[in-house]
């Protein structure tokens, strides 16, 4: 997946959310939302000498899972016996042909800029993604869709900054919560819709800091806050 999809889709979840169309490029939306996320670094691959994609913290013999592979072609990753009179042989030859595989991709198709991919579709720059698609700068993820700057999520769509959750959706700065749906600001929430600033609520809807608000007071104060978190 090149940038351009990558931005179409960031576009995409932004509009959801926000209501807005977003203005910014997908370094800014990287700086804003996902400074917190892990993700892959950029290291030159030993094999191909080619720029690759790794989460390990290794410094040197990561080679990309391509290269490993064409070297599977051409020699099995077979070497010519040597002696080995000692362990210190042993760990030796080990280290020579020990490299640490990065972009590594199961099952998966239009990835760019990341590393350990299971049979996931549309990802880009993002770390263990599982069972997924349309994923943007987010960290181990199962089974969402159309998620930028998420991390440790299942069964999740459309949700910028949303952490250890399940099953939520359209939601922005979500944590630790389950069945919440257009909603901002929410800790260790349980089936609520259009919620905000809320903590430890359950079925509930246009609460705002834990009070109860009618509707149309409730959407006057979420367009303050929204305007606040793009203006940040």
């Amino acid at each position: 997946m090149n940038s351009q999809k990558a931005k179409e889709i960031a576009d995409y979840i932004f509009m959801d959310i926000f209501s807005k169309k977003s203005i910014h490029s997908l370094t800014e939306l990287k700086r804003m939302f996902a400074f917190d996320i892990p993700m892959a670094n950029r290291v030159i691959c030993a094999l191909s000498h080619e720029n690759t994609w790794s989460f390990s913290q290794e410094s040197e013999m990561i080679a990309s899972q391509k290269a490993i592979a064409d070297k599977f072609k051409r020699d099995e990753w077979m070497k010519k016996q040597q002696p080995l009179n000692s362990i210190k042989d042993v760990l030796r030859a080990w280290k020579q042909i020990n490299y640490i595989t990065g972009e590594k991709y199961i099952n998966s198709r239009e990835v760019s800029e990341s590393d350990g991919i299971y049979s996931s579709v549309f990802v880009y720059h993002s770390v263990s993604v599982f069972d997924s698609k349309n994923i943007i700068f987010s960290y181990k993820v199962f089974d969402n869709n159309y998620m930028l700057a998420s991390r440790d999520n299942s069964s999740c769509t459309l949700g910028i900054r949303v952490k250890e959750s399940i099953y939520c959706s359209s939601c922005f700065e979500v944590s630790w919560s389950n069945k919440v749906s257009r909603s901002m600001f929410i800790h260790d929430g349980f089936d609520l819709y259009e919620c905000l600033f809320c903590s430890h609520l359950r079925s509930k809807k246009y609460c705002i800091a834990n009070m109860q608000f009618g509707k149309d007071e409730y959407f006057r104060v979420k367009k303050m806050v929204i305007d606040w978190i793009l203006e940040k």
